[in-house]
């Protein structure tokens, strides 16, 4: 079962340093909130703050705590004080929530997440951005299908070749090659998941079993070995004011990106970016014909937000968060408004 992935420091705290930025907080927030089964953090943020983003200094979170955060669950109140003046919300009560006839504790994979967790599960489990080719040349791959089958479904057998181990393996396919709009760089090049196998037998040849079936596996497709992806934990927060990039592509090649749309930018661990990171999204400036032989350049709009959830060394996926037009390939990335 996967679990949600992102979730909420509860610093109890309110000792941290003052941070120099004044919040807002958004008219009508509440000063006590019962957190609900689907809620998510981005939601409760925005409830309170009119740049959600800076919930770090709503709870008073010093760096490392952004990073590993403890989690907060439906049933548990926050509650909002003035501290010297600035707001700090804080978590009343601890983690066990009384419910008829007697006390139980949450469960950790109830936690509530940041971003709605079914969006972005496919994303977080496979590799769909390889830095080079040279692992996906040499990777196992499928040789054959029962009956001379070349597209093969649920419950279907396949043969493997360069197999080492037994258990669940991933099916690949070579797909698009990524570059950086600006510097024409290779930023990496997609695989696109087909499904799972299961070993029944490991040899020279393997036996395989097709099971889940995204799109469609076929014979000639490479595998990889299926892992656990790692919980990880992060509270949404700022982008450093000169982090810049990109949106440089969409999931299935959409042209017009919404709200919970997945989308990459070309910036990656090697510019600093961290999983967590809010970007504003911004219209490329573009030049309108205004009268014969004249132009004008019309203004650079926000046009929405987005919040990154997996980084590579030269990209990162990341989650349009909210959106007030389409966003585009080539919309600027940088510090939300």
């Amino acid at each position: 079962m996967f679990k949600p992935i992102i979730s909420l420091l509860l610093a109890l705290g309110l000792s941290a340093p003052a941070y120099a930025d004044t919040l807002a907080l958004r008219e009508g927030a509440p000063q006590r909130y019962v957190v609900k089964k689907g809620d998510t953090l981005w939601d409760i943020s925005a409830r309170y703050l009119k740049s959600p983003w800076k919930w770090p200094q709503l709870w008073r979170l010093n760096r490392d705590e952004v990073k590993n955060p403890h989690l907060i669950y439906p049933g548990e109140t926050l509650v909002l004080d003035m501290i010297n003046g600035e707001p700090v919300l804080r978590r009343e009560g601890s983690r066990v929530v009384k419910l008829s006839p007697q006390i139980r504790s949450q469960q950790l994979d109830a936690a509530i997440s940041t971003i709605p967790a079914r969006m972005i599960e496919p994303f977080l489990k496979r590799p769909l951005l390889l830095d080079d080719l040279s692992s996906y040349d040499s990777a196992p791959r499928i040789i054959a299908g029962q009956d001379n089958r070349v597209i093969l479904s649920t419950t279907d057998v396949a043969y493997g070749q360069g197999l080492d181990a037994g258990g669940t393996w991933q099916a690949y396919r070579l797909g698009r090659t990524i570059t950086d709009p600006d510097t024409k760089e290779v930023l990496g090049h997609e695989v696109t998941y087909g499904g799972e196998l299961t070993v029944s037998k490991l040899d020279t040849i393997s036996t395989l079993k097709v099971g889940k079936v995204a799109e469609e596996v076929l014979v000639g497709d490479r595998l990889m070995k299926a892992s656990q992806f790692t919980v990880m934990q992060y509270a949404p927060h700022e982008a450093p004011a000169a982090l810049e990039g990109r949106v440089v592509s969409a999931y299935n090649g959409v042209n017009e990106i919404g709200q919970n749309y997945n989308v990459m930018i070309n910036r990656g661990l090697r510019d600093g970016v961290e999983i967590g990171h809010v970007f504003g999204i911004y219209r490329a400036p573009r030049s309108v014909q205004i009268a014969p032989k004249q132009h004008a350049m019309l203004p650079t709009q926000q046009v929405g937000r987005l919040i990154v959830y997996r980084v590579f060394n030269k990209a990162s996926y990341a989650l349009v968060v909210d959106a007030t037009q389409p966003v585009i390939v080539g919309d600027r990335v940088a510090l939300p408004e």
